[in-house]
Order: structure tokens, then sequence, then C-alpha cells
């Protein structure tokens, strides 16, 4: 495959290949995924069964260009490769409580990015000793999880 192709996926649709955080800029796309479902109003069980279809569809395009992107970048978990970032956003909506406002996906968006960034327990060990596919991958998982049990409380006591 032509590698501007590897590149536009790896790079969530170019977004990671922006300057400055381009984690953040590429984990829209998986924001952008969500708010289709969200947006149209689907139910929420349709709407967590597509941000797991895109979970899964993105993490098995995260595997297969995990080599070509840490071989083009030179890095083991390189900045504008930006797919795990993408799958991380869609677990946040799998393991929180149902989002019924607007600014529910939004918020979880924000505390994601902010978790991902500073690394809690479990995903900064991972981070730091698992240079593979899937360390890459399941540090933003972990931080998933963690967005998602914040945005529940907050969901919880808000509604």
């Amino acid at each position: 495959m032509n590698d501007k192709v590897k590149l536009f996926l790896a790079s969530g649709f170019w977004l990671g290949l922006l300057p400055l955080v381009p984690g953040s800029f590429g984990a829209l796309t998986g924001l952008g995924w969500h708010f289709l479902a969200f947006g149209l109003g689907w139910s929420d069980m349709a709407t967590r069964l597509w941000c797991l279809w895109g979970a899964l569809l993105f993490s098995a395009v995260h595997y297969w260009l995990t080599p070509w992107a840490q071989k083009r970048w030179n890095d083991p978990d390189p900045k504008n490769f930006v797919l795990d970032e993408v799958v991380g956003y869609l677990c946040v909506p799998l393991f929180c409580l149902p989002m019924t406002a607007w600014w529910q996906p939004l918020a979880g968006f924000c505390i994601f990015r902010i978790l991902d960034a500073i690394k809690l327990p479990g995903a900064r060990y991972i981070d730091r000793n698992i240079h593979t596919a899937s360390g890459v991958l399941f540090d933003d998982v972990v931080s998933a999880a963690y967005s998602a049990a914040i945005l529940s409380v907050i969901i919880h006591f808000t509604a």
C-alpha cells in the first residue's frame, strides 16, 4: 500500500500531523466517530455498538500500521501515529454510563486527553515498559477506563 495512504490512516486522517498536541487532534477522529451516532440520536446500545465497531476497526489498523509507523518515525510510540488515541477515546463511551447530553462526549474527550497525557498508574506502567503495538494501544485504553469512571460520576451527579 502507498505510504501516503498509510500516513493518512496512521495520522487519524492527517489530524495527527498538526504541529501542536497531535494526539489530541488525532483523537478528534474518535470523537467524530462517536458524534456521528450520538448526533443522529441513535439509542445508547446502537451508539455503543458503533463505538465498539470503530474501536475494533481502528485497533486492527493500529496493529497493521504500528511496525510501519515505528520505522517511519524511528520511535516506539510516535507522536503522529494517533490510532491509539482514536481507540482510547472510543472506549470512553463504551465504559461510561449512558451519555444523554451534548456536553458529555466533549467532557469525556477532555478528561481522556488530560489523563492520557499525565498517565495514571497502570497506563504509566504500560507506557514506560511495553513498547509493542499492544503497549502503545493499551495505555490509552487504561486512560479511557479512568476517564469513563470520572465521567460516569459526573453524569450520575448531574442527572
